[in-house]
């Protein structure tokens, strides 16, 4: 069941990292056209960066909870 749960949490922590490079990607490709990466971009490079940190110490703390 650790197992389980462990690998679930760690694909999560993967595809939403997966989400906030692609964003990064975007913003980076944009600044260097010159254009200053929107409001909408850095919210959502924060939000997901937060989720991927947090989707990560999650899955490191499984271990010990169980």
């Amino acid at each position: 069941m650790e197992i389980a749960i462990l690998i679930v949490v760690l694909v999560a922590a993967v595809v939403v990292m997966g989400l906030t490079l692609r964003v990064v990607i975007a913003a980076v490709k944009a600044s260097r056209k010159g254009f200053v990466p929107t409001d909408e971009q850095r919210t959502q490079i924060m939000r997901l960066g937060g989720a991927g940190l947090v989707l990560t110490l999650l899955a490191l703390l499984i271990p010990v909870l169980f």
